[in-house]
């Protein structure tokens, strides 16, 4: 997808994301997400257990952070009206001693990438959304490799939207979301991917990991 389309968080493989939650609605986030993969939907084809117009006391939560669609009385994350590709399913759990280190949580500004490589290691770089559907397919390609792969380490950056700190410096040459930077082990910059391609990011990684 280029700049300027609607793409929300937790919904199917796309070609890639670019954009954030239209100005004037509400802050999605991942409250929305099923505690289980094909968790028990309810008439509003919300995970039931999560499903606000279904619990009405789980409103001052979703509200609370910012995660509601005043237009339609929903929450952000469960808006079919504004964001009718949403799905739910919760990410793979993250490996036992997966290196994994999240350096932009609210797109703060990183000065640099080559002070957070680490040394010996394949470190990727992961520019994300939580809106951003393609993102999540990485996380999910990803997290399966880093408890394989000892000698991968996953940095990731949040970008929140394309007007963050983060997103100014990295991505004005980026089309698309999800946008991964990959160093070599001995910090050399191997390859830069904008979009949802997971072949060019295994043939980085095993690119990187061979220097």
């Amino acid at each position: 997808m280029s700049r300027g389309l609607h793409a929300i968080v937790l919904f199917p493989v796309l070609a890639a994301c670019a954009t954030s939650a239209p100005g004037g609605h509400g802050t999605v986030t991942t409250l929305s997400a099923a505690s289980a993969p094909n968790a028990e939907r309810c008439p509003h084809k919300v995970p039931k257990e999560v499903c606000a117009r279904c619990n009405p006391a789980l409103i001052p939560k979703f509200q609370a952070a910012k995660d509601w669609c005043k237009e339609h009385g929903a929450p952000e994350s469960q808006c079919f009206e504004c964001h009718p590709d949403l799905t739910f399913d919760p990410l793979p759990p993250t490996p036992a001693g997966a290196d994994l280190v999240e350096i932009s949580a609210q797109g703060e500004d990183v000065p640099a990438l080559e002070p957070h490589v680490v040394p010996g290691k394949v470190t990727l770089f992961d520019f994300y959304a939580v809106w951003c559907a393609p993102c999540r397919k990485i996380d999910e390609h990803l997290f399966p490799l880093l408890g394989r792969r000892g000698d991968l380490a996953v940095r990731k950056l949040n970008v929140v939207s394309w007007e963050t700190p983060v997103a100014e410096r990295y991505l004005r040459n980026a089309a698309s979301l999800p946008y991964v930077v990959v160093y070599g082990k001995r910090g050399q910059r191997v390859a830069a991917i904008a979009g949802l391609d997971l072949d060019a990011i295994d043939r980085a990684i095993d690119k990187a990991g061979a220097q």
